[in-house]
């Protein structure tokens, strides 16, 4: 794992060798920073035998297929964190959300690089389909496709590739 930082962010020394790969411990004033893995969170998302996919807006992964979802907010759950993100990015309301799976995952924004841990859910659209609206500055548009149409190589997190792959051959045997 790559350093997050070159100096100190306690007293601006030189950062030198990490202790481990997600442990800094400054020499000159003993800081220690542990670089933690943020939560992040998807939702996948079937409605008449198709599932909804948004083409990304913007980096990392423009042009790229995700689910509606993103990063956990301080002192916010899994569940509120989904339900928040719906609704801002594309106007809607899921319900039942059920477990599928968590992978590990590198986001990178601008020049950091994000350690994830993606958390996965599938749920029941509540709203209409019709209703749904892509916040033009995270969603270009909104995808219904067949399990059979989609491209594990338009999914834009390797995470969510795993995901796709991992659940491909039940969602293409209905």
């Amino acid at each position: 794992m790559e350093p997050s930082f070159r100096l100190c962010p306690n007293c601006g020394a030189p950062a030198g060798p990490w202790l481990k790969e997600h442990e800094f411990w400054c020499r000159a004033c003993g800081f220690r920073y542990f670089q933690n893995v943020a939560a992040a969170c998807g939702v996948l998302i079937e409605h008449q035998g198709e599932y909804l996919f948004l083409e990304r807006a913007r980096e990392p992964s423009a042009g790229l297929w995700g689910l509606p979802g993103g990063f956990v907010d301080p002192m916010e759950s899994l569940e509120e964190a989904l339900s928040r993100e719906i609704a801002e990015e594309i106007g809607g309301e899921v319900e039942g959300l059920e477990y599928l799976n968590s992978f590990p995952n590198r986001y990178q924004f601008e020049r950091v690089t994000y350690w994830t841990c993606d958390v996965y859910f599938k749920a029941k659209l509540v709203s209409s389909p019709k209703s749904l609206r892509p916040e033009p500055s995270e969603v270009t548009r909104i995808l219904w496709k067949k399990a059979s149409e989609v491209n594990p190589e338009r999914l834009a997190f390797a995470s969510l590739r795993q995901l796709w792959l991992s659940l491909s051959g039940p969602l293409l045997s209905r």
